[in-house]
């Protein structure tokens, strides 16, 4: 084991994602260029990359950017100019050899389901909204869903699937899964669409913005903005040693060599339970305890590339039937005609899994040929018309909200909190499904707070 002196890096940030990019860029602009990004991989951009194969290029997910967080958008924007497109494009369902708007539209959901499909939708939901009317809050998302939608609707549409993506029954996981994607189907709905009808535009997240050459591009212009040599790839964090309120040291693994540095502020997007689990001396038995009772989801991506223009105009479609093993896809050209070549186009499905699955381990050919067998069966594709596919693979792609999450993170985070030099953000640094507009402004406010520390008299606060 080799030490390398404190000046090779005052700021040491632990992952080259968005969130870890965002942190670096965001020192650079405040004057601060003793930093080093340890970066894992050979690649940065963490799980909200663009992997290039050929002359298609696809994302690690169907990532979109809304322009809800003004300050977000501000940087963003600037940082991509005139690359930064507006894209409306909806969402869909597939359900029962048919599609269906998503977020739900309540008026299309009743009538497609036939009418004893729409009585019983109906009545379960008018007699749900008057049962929970003086409940108490739901502690699960099942009841959550089941109080808010009705049986029919959510035992149709969002239970089992959410159970699928999770990886947990539905009264196992948090009513937060909810996020801001399940409002808009209400009794009200119904009464608005039936007398007024309703545009799609009024219940579609189908307008957002897009970087043109793939959301990845948001990760490649902020590296730019990192000083040379400021961003070190393949390199492997694997401990760290404390003393009292401090981090002291960074383990960090590159080939078969591990080496020390001791920088004055570590800024760490992984995990809470990795950075838990590598803290010397150990955490609490309570501390390691809580890591080993949450858990972070895992993707196995599979892009099929296609011998036709297009598939649809959707920009992501989710599958609820709970015999598929994959939960949605996404037509990359739909976003930006510059991720696939003319003439063809390419769909990227997933897998929600857990490691410890089959599918994570299954061959890449047996995954392929089943996807493909069924994209055609449903109609979507022509089997016959895939000529390539590629595989990738997302380990910790998201934090589970399972019941009782909240509690379980905090006792991690308390912990962590009590080292003054180390701050944790990120999707895996703060335990929190976020998104590329949350980790940009987490970085400069991140920023500003190690600027502050760094710059305190000898002796306060240490």
């Amino acid at each position: 084991m080799s030490t390398l002196r404190n000046g090779f890096n005052s700021i040491a940030i632990l992952g080259g994602g968005p969130a870890g990019l965002a942190t670096g860029w965001a020192l650079e602009e405040l004057g601060h260029t003793d930093y080093t990004i340890f970066e894992k991989s050979s690649v940065h951009g963490g799980n909200a990359r663009t992997v290039r194969f050929g002359d298609f290029k696809y994302d690690t997910g169907p990532h979109r950017f809304h322009a809800r967080h003004p300050e977000a958008t501000r940087l963003v924007s600037g940082l991509l100019g005139p690359d930064l497109q507006e894209v409306n494009a909806p969402a869909r369902i597939y359900w029962e050899g048919r599609f269906v708007d998503f977020p739900l539209r309540p008026l299309q959901i009743l009538k497609s389901g036939g009418l004893g499909f729409a009585v019983k939708a109906a009545t379960d939901l008018v007699t749900a909204r008057i049962r929970s009317r003086n409940a108490a809050p739901p502690e699960d998302f099942q009841t959550y869903a089941y109080n808010w939608f009705g049986k029919t609707i959510a035992g149709t549409f969002l239970v089992p699937f959410s159970e699928r993506l999770w990886g947990l029954p539905g009264p196992q996981l948090s009513p937060d899964i909810a996020g801001r994607r399940l409002p808009g189907f209400s009794v009200a709905g119904i009464i608005k669409e039936t007398l007024f009808g309703s545009k799609k535009s009024d219940h579609l997240e189908g307008r957002f913005l897009y970087p043109r050459k793939g959301y990845g591009q948001i990760s490649d212009k902020m590296a730019e903005k990192l000083s040379p040599g400021r961003l070190a790839y393949s390199q492997r964090i694997v401990g760290l040693e404390t003393n009292r309120d401090r981090i002291t040291s960074v383990s960090v693994k590159t080939g078969g060599e591990v080496r020390t540095v001791s920088p004055e502020a570590v800024i760490s997007t992984l995990p809470i339970t990795i950075i838990a689990r590598m803290m010397d001396p150990q955490p609490p038995q309570e501390v390691l305890d809580a890591a080993d009772k949450l858990q972070f989801r895992d993707v196995v991506l599979v892009a099929l590339f296609i011998d036709q223009e297009s598939i649809s105009d959707a920009a992501v479609t989710y599958f609820q039937n709970p015999k598929y093993e994959f939960t949605r896809a996404h037509e990359p050209r739909n976003r930006s005609r510059d991720m696939s070549p003319q003439g063809k186009t390419s769909l990227v499905i997933e897998y929600p899994c857990f490691r410890t699955e089959d599918i994570w381990e299954r061959d890449e050919k047996s995954i392929v040929d089943n996807l493909v067998r069924d994209l055609d069966q449903m109609g979507l594709i022509k089997g016959s018309r895939v000529f390539a596919s590629d595989v990738h693979k997302m380990r910790d792609a998201y934090p589970v909200y399972s019941k009782g999450y909240k509690e379980t993170s905090d006792i991690i985070k308390s912990y962590l909190s009590q080292f003054k030099n180390l701050w944790t953000l990120g999707r895996g640094g703060s335990f929190f499904y976020g998104h590329v507009h949350d980790f940009v402004t987490d970085g400069f406010s991140t920023a500003e707070g190690v600027r502050a520390y760094l710059n305190q008299p000898a002796g306060v606060g240490v």
